[in-house]
């Protein structure tokens, strides 16, 4: 099965965008780094670095752009390089600079926790990914150890138990509404990961709610998706700072309430443009429950979370 870390857009024409996102959390620093590489193809082109930290109860976040020609890839490892960047399965090195902030980061990788790949599902956009779709996801690792430093404005925080999570996006366009969610840190359980998300599908002769999910006992992939036969529902405050998902499907249900507490700006690819404003926290509350057919429910709780809620009314 393919790679799902490897740069897919070597021959990609514009509109195209396809992006990184690799998180790190240290819940004993109370830090949270995630940075977003990647490269966006529409009437201007450009390579970018964006970042969302949170850390003694401030956030932060930006985006740092670099000409298109300043992006490519090498092998022995295969790594992700742009201007003081340097991403790989391995680790992650930069040096970002700008109004806000002077971040440093030199992180190491332990091993990953990818998803199960069959020819049905080879991601976790299973037989879809098959298709041209406006965008397509894949779910990297689930989990794993981080260890390094960050130094943020002169500060230097020492990453020692520090959890990683890495996924992608590549098409032409994010859906027009979506909610995302992701843990793998919870107090209840060390072993135990979530990703979440429910969006508007547009493929043009067809429009459908589509969901993609997976809970990770520690031991088993536990997977929701449309094209699985699971069902969502969702449901959003006024305000749009917490909402709910229900999973489920014949055997299993997956629920979850979300606090989008300390959301800050990133910039999202939209309409054919990389310059549609979205809210992210890297510092979400999440409650989840996971009841599998025959067994006792799992009950967790994070104040880890990431999260996003855009459009959904």
């Amino acid at each position: 099965m393919a790679n799902r870390f490897d740069f897919k857009g070597t021959r990609a024409a514009a509109p195209y965008f396809e992006g990184w996102y690799v998180k790190v959390t240290d819940p004993d620093k109370d830090f949270t780094l995630a940075l977003i590489p990647g490269v966006a193809l529409f009437g201007a082109k450009e390579c970018f670095v964006q970042y969302n930290l949170f850390y003694k109860e401030k956030s932060l976040s930006g985006k740092i752009t670099f000409p298109i020609e300043a992006f490519t890839t090498v092998n022995d490892p295969y790594s992700i390089l742009m201007p003081l960047f340097v991403l790989s399965e391995t680790g992650v090195k930069t040096h970002l600079k700008d109004e806000s902030i002077d971040l440093l980061v030199d992180l190491s990788f332990g091993t990953f926790l990818p998803l199960e790949q069959t020819l049905y599902t080879p991601s976790i956009m299973g037989p879809f990914e098959y298709l041209k779709m406006p965008c397509s996801h894949d779910v990297v690792s689930m989990q794993h150890d981080v260890k390094g430093s960050v130094v943020v404005n002169g500060e230097k925080i020492a990453i020692n138990k520090g959890k990683g999570y890495i996924e992608k996006d590549r098409g032409s366009t994010f859906p027009s509404k979506y909610v995302w969610a992701q843990s793998n840190i919870f107090k209840e359980r060390e072993d135990c990961s979530v990703f979440l998300s429910v969006a508007d599908i547009d493929l043009n002769i067809i429009n459908f709610m589509g969901t993609i999910a997976v809970f990770h006992d520690g031991e088993k992939e536990h997977r929701f998706a449309t094209y699985l036969g699971a069902k969502a529902e969702v449901k959003v405050d006024v305000d749009q700072q917490n909402y709910s998902v229900k999973l489920k499907d014949p055997r299993k249900r997956l629920t979850a309430q979300v606090s989008l507490k300390n959301s800050d700006k990133l910039i999202a690819p939209m309409n054919h443009n990389m310059d549609y404003t979205i809210k992210e926290t890297v510092k979400a509350d999440i409650s989840l429950v996971f009841e599998e057919k025959d067994k006792e429910p799992v009950y967790l709780n994070t104040i880890n979370g990431a999260a996003e809620c855009v459009n959904w009314d």
